[in-house]
């Protein structure tokens, strides 16, 4: 019987789920192999705090699809074929038990994303699948039907290659991106998602480690809205972070703002209460308080410390009492506390940090993760033009995107997917 050889490009999660998935699912003698220009699975270990957010419990593979900014439908045929159930099943398969979060995120039940990495390991070295770490791949070349993968110190043949680099906003030479290109194959503007946020307003520094809870966060670009999102954030030194605005950044990582021409976020601290009457209870306060000063009433909706901070940004007094509060002030004080803007000028990376843009997913066969420039030429990841929202959006793109690409071109692959 004739071997298959397969080169995996990158050993990261899609590239280790495509090159296991390749090996069980086989109806023919495999050779396969991980090529990682670092440490396998490194960047694993840092995911979800270092327990490994690996899915969440979003069962509908539209609606799964819906949390990847850039992706959504290309996501369909793979979230169909090998979803988060599927997944789950898996990794049950495999030794590796999970559990979920109230919010929906799944992580394994040791709570270690070591449990993770190490499972995948072990389970390339029962296939016999070789990992050759620290070998980067200098260039891939299509000669006739077969592919030469060349590295540093060794060039070697295969019948398929599936690139699984993963994404680099930093690195723009990286191998995985400059492998496509020398295939004819576009790469979309690469910038950095899910960060948080720097703003030009430097009052922000004074209230570095304060949080705030349910807060709605509305972006705008050049007059146009662009997003509007609930959810939890922290001030830093030189702006703001947290799940909501990981989640704008997400969102707005397309758009070109600058110093120059900033993207402007209204915040609604209180977007569970009804204006008119939230109004009608504050002037209630203020009567019934006259002698209490109005960073200490306010102190009931918001930390002081950011209320102080607001108030003064607004030219209030802090320690006005609110009998003295006028119409003009209330006005001010709503403003504050339903809108108040912040001028932000560039994405602050910080932890985890994933790639808008990639290989353009106009070239890339959604039902098999093919190249449809070059036949026997894979991709899966994030080195496509793909990226999710944070809960375990994008490693689940890597164990679909990867578990296709692997199971891809066999002689039963239609039936297995059917």
């Amino acid at each position: 019987m004739n071997t298959k050889n397969i080169a995996i490009i990158g050993g990261g999660p899609a590239g280790f789920m495509a090159a296991i998935a390749a090996a069980e699912t086989s109806s023919c003698k495999t050779h396969i192999d991980i090529f990682e220009k670092d440490i396998p699975l490194k960047t694993i270990l840092y995911t979800g705090n270092g327990r490994c957010n690996l899915s969440n419990k979003i069962y509908d593979y539209k609606e799964l699809a819906s949390n990847y900014p850039r992706g959504e439908k290309f996501l369909y045929s793979a979230f169909s074929r090998f979803g988060v159930k599927e997944t789950l099943d898996w990794f049950y398969q495999h030794g590796v038990k999970t559990y979920v979060q109230e919010d929906n995120r799944i992580f394994p039940t040791t709570d270690k994303a070591s449990t993770v990495r190490d499972m995948l390991i072990e389970r390339t070295q029962k296939l016999s699948i070789n990992i050759l770490a620290h070998t980067a791949t200098k260039k891939i070349i299509k000669k006739d039907d077969k592919f030469v993968v060349q590295m540093e110190n060794f060039t070697k043949i295969y019948d398929k290659v599936i690139i699984a680099t993963g994404g680099s906003s930093r690195d723009l030479q990286s191998s995985g991106y400059e492998l496509a290109k020398s295939f004819g194959h576009t790469i979309t503007e690469l910038k950095p998602s899910l960060t948080a946020l720097r703003t030009k307003e430097n009052f922000v520094g004074k209230l570095a480690g304060v949080s705030v809870k349910n807060a709605e966060i509305s972006a705008f670009f050049n007059n146009k809205q662009v997003t509007k999102i609930k959810g939890d954030f922290v001030y830093t030194h030189k702006g703001i972070s947290g799940p909501v605005i990981f989640k704008t950044s997400a969102y707005c990582a397309i758009i070109d703002y600058s110093k120059n021409n900033p993207l402007l976020l209204k915040i609604n601290f209180l977007p569970d209460f009804d204006r008119e009457i939230f109004e009608k209870e504050l002037l209630e306060e203020f009567n019934s308080n006259p002698h209490k000063s109005l960073s200490n009433i306010l102190k009931k909706y918001l930390p002081k410390s950011l209320i102080d901070a607001l108030l003064e940004e607004s030219k209030l007094d802090t320690d006005k009492k609110t009998s003295q509060i006028t119409k003009e002030d209330r006005k001010k004080i709503l403003k504050i506390l339903t809108e108040t803007e912040l001028a932000v000028i560039s994405p602050e990376p910080e932890g985890e940090i994933v790639t808008t843009g990639g290989v353009c997913l106009k070239e890339i066969n959604p039902k098999t993760m093919e190249s449809k420039l070059i036949s026997g030429l894979y991709f899966c990841g994030e080195v496509m033009d793909i990226d999710g929202l944070t809960g375990g959006f994008n490693l689940q793109g890597c164990w679909s995107t990867g578990f296709i690409a692997g199971i891809s071109d066999f002689l039963y692959a239609g039936d297995l997917l059917a």
